[in-house]
């Protein structure tokens, strides 16, 4: 488990995406370490549908030029390896401390899919990166969670997505 600032940093980063959520008025649960691969969960009002969060934050992910590409970048761990499932994502916050003047936390959400064939087990250091090619599809879109939880279409594909060409070339 960390320990010092590092620990301050995820703890902020799990209860600025809970806050958001709520917001949103989507019911969300901080599971307070008593999951190992869950953060939070989201769930429908009726309770029906369930999202599994895990929340990784950064004090400063953006990477001007990383694998070649501009992205942002989060440590992660050995275990997201291969782990995914349509109804576990992650939310990627980027809370921005380098900013000169104060800024809003900025949260990507991305399939579990996408992290899972991203890491590759023989690296030294876990980290995910991602890059502005897919920004679009990740950023601040919280609309996703709704649509998820009411069993919309294009949200269901977009959690089993894997879009290779904007994804696999940074991951060989």
């Amino acid at each position: 488990m960390p320990t010092g600032r590092s620990q301050f940093i995820g703890t902020a980063g799990q209860f600025y995406v809970a806050y958001r959520l709520s917001v949103y008025e989507i019911n969300a649960a901080i599971t307070l370490g008593n999951a190992p691969s869950v953060d939070l969960m989201a769930s429908s009002a009726d309770g029906r549908r369930t999202i599994s969060i895990q929340v990784k934050t950064s004090r400063n992910a953006y990477r001007y030029n990383r694998y070649g590409s501009e992205g942002y970048e989060w440590d992660v761990n050995k275990g997201v390896i291969g782990k995914y499932h349509e109804s576990f994502w992650y939310a990627f916050v980027n809370l921005q401390e380098e900013k000169e003047k104060k800024c809003d936390p900025e949260v990507f959400f991305v399939p579990s899919r996408w992290v899972a064939e991203f890491v590759k087990p023989d690296w030294s250091r876990y980290m995910y990166f991602l890059p502005m090619t897919v920004k679009e599809l990740t950023y601040e879109r919280w609309d996703l969670f709704s649509a998820y939880l009411n069993g919309e279409q294009n949200a269901v594909e977009w959690a089993n997505s894997w879009p290779q060409d904007l994804l696999v070339k940074w991951g060989a």
